[in-house]
């Protein structure tokens, strides 16, 4: 008698799966959700992001983790377009070149080696951007239509320091090399340009061109897929391919990655990328690989 009831048990279970899932597929292709940049008017938002790359220069491993952290406090909303208030939280780079470790941390404000050292220089100006902040207006694709306050902040964090002549200088060009307003758009835009700002469902696709600037700079041509709809998230798949061609050089590459986004107000609540690309300059190409991820939460 025990043993048919197993038996039955079993049988029922078999039977049963495929129809749970079935089921639950059938819901996720049937349920639709509005999809755009949606923060909410007062609220606030942190982010981390996180990149580790991974590649060899004639020879020469190099690695490098950048980490980052950002504050966003939504301060003024027109209907159309959101004004979002963005703090440097904290700045945190490893690097591993020719077997020699570097670290710079924005919250380690410890005397620098030298006022000459260029990792003395750079851990000065990390530590003198916490805290610093700066506006930008996006609008309900995540578009950053427009960017304000950066081109003040190398000034005022130069001030800061209280530095003067050729190291002022020096610090100010840093700041803008790395930190200028194109590249904090672009960085925000692979992050946030995500949106279709409609109804989404299940097995939906759509395209969106952004760039980026420095060592992972490029066009990037994205296609963005709905694998799935859980509640209130929804997970994108992303397929990218990256291009790029000047001063003698061609780029190209691509990037896998899925990203799960809370549909109520479009906060990116993880991301994870894959990226693959090849430079080519002088006969000689050198082949990159790096990671990126990306945690969201709402305050």
């Amino acid at each position: 008698m025990r043993k048919n009831i197993i038996g039955a048990m079993l049988l029922f279970t078999i039977a049963v799966t495929p129809l749970f899932y079935s089921c639950q597929s059938a819901k996720n292709a049937t349920t639709s959700k509005m999809l755009k940049f949606n923060f909410e008017n007062g609220k606030g938002y942190d982010y981390e992001m996180n990149v580790n790359m991974d590649q060899e220069i004639m020879g020469q491993k190099m690695k490098m983790d950048m980490l980052s952290y950002y504050s966003m406090d939504v301060t003024g909303d027109d209907g159309s377009m959101k004004t979002v208030t963005t703090t440097f939280e904290r700045i945190k780079m490893d690097m591993n070149v020719a077997g020699m470790d570097i670290s710079v941390d924005s919250d380690k404000k410890g005397e620098p080696a030298g006022d000459k050292d260029p990792m003395g220089i750079m851990s000065k100006l990390f530590g003198a951007i916490s805290g610093r902040k700066f506006i930008m207006k996006i609008n309900p694709e995540g578009k950053v239509e427009e960017i304000t306050g950066v081109k003040e902040l190398a000034i005022s964090i130069a001030d800061s320091l209280g530095l003067e002549g050729s190291e002022r200088d020096d610090i100010i060009s840093k700041f803008n090399g790395q930190f200028n307003e194109q590249s904090m758009k672009d960085q925000f835009e692979r992050v946030l340009y995500i949106f279709p700002n409609k109804e989404i469902k299940v097995g939906d696709s759509w395209e969106k061109n952004t760039s980026s600037g420095g060592q992972l700079g490029g066009k990037y041509s994205s296609t963005y897929t709905v694998k799935e709809i859980e509640g209130d998230m929804v997970t994108l798949e992303e397929k990218s391919k990256i291009s790029s061609q000047e001063e003698g050089a061609t780029m190209k590459g691509n990037v896998v990655g899925l990203t799960v986004v809370d549909s109520r107000n479009g906060l990116v609540v993880s991301c994870d990328q894959d990226m693959t690309i090849s430079v080519t300059k002088d006969g000689t190409t050198v082949d990159l690989k790096a990671k990126n991820k990306i945690k969201g939460k709402a305050r």
